[in-house]
């Protein structure tokens, strides 16, 4: 009998055993096909934090591949405020050693319980003074920042960016989308006591490298001249401009004020402005070789024509216009030499308007350049049914025409002189207020009678910043043939420019050109 009843128990707690694992394994059953992707999020959102972090920008390099803006890996300090044992006593600490207020730290760590950011791309010593509080809670991730190891060199063509490393200015700004890469995000881990460790990355895209055609040696030489230059005349601003007139590639583009992009949040606006694209000015005499070129394009006059002057007086449409000096009897290539704006005046009016007209428009005079950076103006030059009796006057010697510096480089680099052994060239132009620069590729525009060739010769000239001949370029160890010879060839056109300045004038000009051997 006591045998029946130990079978009977041991049925029950088999049967009793049975249905307990089958209801176990039924719910695991259903947790892990039914609810499995539910619980799965909610684990990851009480063990994972996924962090969006500035991208890795690619490097911008001069010609001959010298490195002047890049993206270097810097410490960010964020903190889980569950963690913190004393949150006011950790803000306390840590605004003693960032100099941020405490309210504000205070207010950070009050905005989330599970992850707040202290402080974004810190100097190292900062973050060393940072972890060695050795605050638990307070963790550090790394980040990118952009680093211009040049400083101020070039910083008007460089740009500058924000903190979340999105272009602000420049070839930064203007090539965003393709230096910038996509965000990338960070997973940060917790174990089962809550403490976070990197988790490892979820995503990382590097962005875009860029090569341009700027000369870094080049362009320490025209910062150099123009800082010199505005010393001397106490100009307020000014921009220099190399271009290679066989080409169209910009060289280097000088402006002032300078500013470093590193620091650019700490420089008002007006000192970012790159001139060069952005600054009208009336060009005055550099003016006079885009109209001499019009009247020998037309086969109107050559070099060695005599005009009279006038002894520095000529009646436009019964305006008297005076000459700066009282010249008599000049060749043309005394005009261009003297700057003569009588001899410019006759040459112009021997022209005539409408084609003196259809000449400033092929030398895209009152239309943008087309270069690679942001904010171009297009000029001002008023369409010929508004010009007055006297504008053609005014015109050909440089008056009533607003100019961006670019253009006039522009303009002037499409009837760049020859020479035998000529295999490169160079043009700067500088102005008291207001700057010049840019690049990219041409623009076409529709070929007038008479000017075939001034037309041709600015299409092969439209500025470029940007090299876009290949993966080659990144093989060639010099892309400007000699870059001593180079060099030395742009120091001595812009000491030149120096040299021209003259003090007292609201706007001052220099144009020239200078050679190289091969």
């Amino acid at each position: 009998m006591s045998q029946d009843r130990a079978h009977v128990r041991l049925v029950i707690i088999a049967g009793v055993a049975l249905i307990w694992m089958a209801a176990v394994f039924g719910r695991l059953g259903y947790l892990q096909l039914f609810r499995h992707s539910e619980y799965m999020a909610r684990a990851q959102r009480q063990q994972q934090r996924t962090i969006e972090i500035t991208p890795k920008r690619g490097s911008i390099y001069d010609r001959n591949m010298h490195p002047l803006a890049m993206s270097i890996p810097v410490d960010s300090a964020f903190a889980v405020p569950s963690e913190l044992a004393d949150e006011q006593l950790a803000a306390r600490l840590l605004s003693g050693v960032l100099g941020i207020p405490r309210e504000i730290l205070e207010a950070r760590l009050e905005s989330s319980r599970s992850f707040v950011w202290i402080a974004r791309k810190l100097p190292p010593e900062k973050a060393e003074a940072v972890a060695s509080l050795n605050l638990k809670g307070v963790y550090f991730q790394k980040e990118n920042q952009r680093f211009y190891p040049k400083r101020d060199l070039a910083s008007h063509v460089l740009g500058f960016v924000d903190l979340d490393e999105k272009g602000l200015g420049g070839i930064e700004y203007e090539l965003d989308s393709q230096i910038r890469s996509k965000n990338e995000k960070i997973i940060v881990m917790a174990d089962a006591r809550q403490r976070w460790f990197d988790g490892g990355e979820a995503q990382r895209e590097r962005g875009a490298n860029v090569i341009l055609t700027l000369d870094e040696k080049v362009q320490y030489i025209a910062e150099r001249e123009l800082g010199a230059a505005i010393a001397k005349t106490r100009a307020i601003a000014g921009t220099v401009m190399v271009m290679n007139p066989s080409t169209g590639e910009i060289l280097a583009l000088a402006n002032w004020p300078k500013f470093n992009p590193n620091a650019a949040s700490d420089v008002p606006a007006e000192a970012r402005m790159d001139r060069a694209v952005t600054a009208l000015y009336e060009p005055g005499s550099t003016f006079k070789l885009i109209t001499l070129a019009a009247a020998f394009d037309q086969g109107i006059t050559r070099p060695g024509e005599v005009f009279d002057c006038e002894n520095g007086a000529v009646y436009v449409a019964g305006h008297r216009i005076r000459d700066h000096k009282a010249f008599g009897l000049l060749s043309v290539s005394d005009i261009l030499a003297q700057s003569s704006d009588v001899g410019a005046i006759k040459i112009a009016l021997r022209l005539g308007a409408p084609k003196f007209y259809d000449y400033l428009r092929a030398f895209g005079f009152g239309q943008p350049t087309g270069v690679d950076l942001p904010g171009e103006s297009k000029g001002l030059l008023r369409h010929l049914e508004n010009w007055s009796a006297i504008s053609i006057g005014s015109i050909s010697m440089g008056q009533e025409v607003g100019v961006t510096p670019v253009q006039l480089i522009s303009g002037r680099c499409g009837i760049a002189p020859r020479r035998a052994g000529f295999t490169d060239g160079r043009t700067a132009d500088s102005c008291r207020a207001e700057a010049g620069d840019p690049s990219r590729d041409g623009r076409d525009t529709a070929t007038l009678d008479g000017r075939g060739d001034i037309e041709r010769h600015r299409k092969a000239r439209t500025p470029r910043w940007v090299d876009r001949r290949g993966k080659d370029r990144l093989r060639a160890e010099d892309r400007s043939g000699n870059g001593t010879v180079f060099a030395d060839a742009a120091d001595r056109l812009l000491h030149g420019f120096r040299a021209d300045q003259q003090s007292g004038s609201e706007h001052s000009g220099f144009a020239g050109f200078t050679y190289r051997s091969a």
